[in-house]
């Protein structure tokens, strides 16, 4: 065997990799493999884990050998009929449990359920990915399952750690083969280490000293290395996170003398009241201004974030009030701000501006005046006329006009808006999810029941035409012509590419690249304007 190929089977057998790169990263890196089983041709490789109280960490490094296997951890009763809950370990705990069922069922692993619920992990079966959501609502992968790897992040190990004052154990057993024949080395074969956190033994020999066939020599790396917690009072974790000392952010309030902005915190101990808390700040009613387009990202995740009428919530995290009434801005009290996680705030700030005129005669009805005030905006008032007509209809006819969404298509509803911006893409989904709702959602089947001599072969539209002349509807035509033409500016500016089609339906509604967001309230007047009609005629 070549010279060189002699030195990297020597330095493949005696694991140089494993005890100069893989050791040592332990603790070192954003993940860390706690369970780990390999086996090839010529490897046979491990990696279990286990958590050691702070007490017995210079027991547990006194020694090579593994305080715990990878049967343990099932709970048992001892010889006095005593339960335990780890079986006959002592004060050692379980990381891993290797669930094993005897080739009836495939085994499987898992994590202890304590660190899954201290973290509020979220079981993701189809990845097989434990998940936390943070205060904002994002996503981190915690941990990733495999039949073969389990990877945790470290950050929450140590969080976890901390608070159960404990380390966390990483045992290895890595076992190789070769054909190499040691004899022929000179280096020294048998390596112990034992510094800070790690101990370990490296020992190779000829495969016949045990007995292995089919190779010249063998190697067997064995140790552990301990993973210590953080500091509990730098651990991150309620109550040791500063939560009371959070930082809250700046906002511009207004413009000083000079014309420059005048910003301030919205922390809502620094605020004053109407009961005389902090008479020379700002009152915590002070009316901050933003762009319109702050609400764009919490429109583009619908299953996360909810925008209603004076309200934006992310599912069960955290809500805001806000004034999304006012016709050019969204307004928000400067206290009511700091119920943001401070990374919202940073966001919100992104898209603050100097005050503009004053809030909302809605958000003033509300929050002042203690009266309830329907909304203002088009976009806000057609969702509440939608439900509430949807409701009258169906109490008088006995059947609904508009079939429900399909649960992936509530979104449509949800997020129907006038647009943030004036892109043509947002006029046009807008216009998509409006069509959906309305005209791809007439009850068809039971428009023609209740038309005298329906015509079951006829389009959508014309079926209800039909229906709205034989009930003496007035002005039907009118309003199916807009019906229509809405359906063919959809047709039009989404389904097809835009043309000549295109020129003339825009030009029947009046639409430029100037005015989208102004055409698209037009058309939810009109559509309100129909359901207000409808009522009229067929619920009263």
């Amino acid at each position: 065997m070549a010279t060189k190929n002699v030195d990297l089977t020597l330095k493949w057998l005696l694991q140089s990799e494993s005890r100069e790169k893989f050791i040592p990263s332990l603790g070192r890196e954003p993940w860390i493999t706690v369970y780990f089983d390999k086996v090839t041709e010529n490897e046979n490789l491990g990696i279990f884990s286990a958590l050691i109280p702070n007490a017995d960490v210079e027991t547990s490094l006194s020694k090579i050998s593994w305080d715990f296997h990878l049967e343990d951890g099932h709970l048992c009763f001892n010889k006095n009929l005593n339960y335990l809950r780890f079986g006959n370990l002592d004060d050692v705990e379980p990381f891993i449990i290797h669930r094993d069922f005897h080739g009836i069922r495939d085994s499987y692993n898992e994590m202890i359920e304590e660190f899954r619920h201290f973290h509020r992990l979220y079981h993701d079966f189809e990845k097989n990915q434990l998940i936390k959501f943070d205060d904002r609502g994002d996503e981190t992968v915690v941990a990733k399952l495999e039949m073969d790897k389990v990877e945790v992040r470290l950050k929450e190990v140590r969080q976890f750690l901390a608070v159960k004052e404990m380390y966390l154990a990483i045992y290895f057993d890595f076992k190789r083969y070769s054909e190499l024949i040691l004899d022929e080395s000179p280096q020294e074969l048998e390596h112990k280490n034992k510094q800070d956190l790690t101990y370990y033994r490296l020992c190779a020999s000829s495969a016949e000293n045990f007995h292995i066939a089919n190779y010249k020599s063998f190697s067997y790396l064995c140790g552990k290395k301990l993973i210590p917690p953080f500091p509990l009072n730098r651990c991150g974790m309620w109550p040791f996170n500063d939560k009371d000392k959070e930082n809250y952010i700046d906002f511009i309030i207004g413009v000083d003398e000079n014309g420059d902005s005048v910003k301030y915190s919205c922390n809502p101990d620094e605020l004053a009241n109407y009961f005389g808390a902090n008479p020379d700040a700002p009152n915590y009613l002070t009316p901050v201004f933003f762009r319109r387009e702050v609400l764009t990202k919490y429109y583009a995740h619908p299953e996360q974030y909810s925008v209603e009428d004076g309200f934006l919530r992310c599912q069960g995290l955290w809500g805001l009030k806000l004034d999304n009434n006012h016709p050019e801005y969204i307004t928000v009290f400067l206290g009511d701000l700091a119920s943001l996680p401070s990374d919202e705030q940073i966001y919100w700030r992104s898209y603050n501006i100097l005050p503009e005129g004053k809030i909302s005669k809605v958000n003033f009805d509300r929050s002042f005046q203690l009266t309830p005030a329907p909304p203002e905006q088009i976009d806000l008032m057609f969702k509440d006329r939608f439900v509430r007509f949807s409701k009258n209809w169906k109490e008088s006819m006995g059947w609904s006009l508009f079939r429900e969404l399909a649960e992936s298509d509530q979104y449509l509803f949800e997020t129907l808006r006038i647009p943030l911006t004036n892109s043509q893409a947002e006029f046009d989904s807008q216009v998509l999810a409006l069509t959906k709702i309305l005209i791809d959602s007439l009850n068809e089947r039971e428009i023609v029941k209740a038309t005298p001599v329906g015509n079951t072969e006829i389009k959508g539209i014309s079926k209800f035409q039909q229906f709205l002349k034989a009930h003496q509807y007035p002005n039907y035509e009118q309003q199916i012509k807009f019906l229509r033409n809405l359906q063919e500016l959809r047709s039009a500016s989404v389904t097809h590419r835009k043309g000549d089609n295109y020129k003339k339906i825009a030009k029947a509604f009046g639409l430029k690249d100037s005015n989208r967001s102004h055409v698209l309230k037009n058309i939810l007047v009109e559509v309100r304007d129909f359901l207000v009609s409808l009522e009229r005629h067929f619920c009263e």
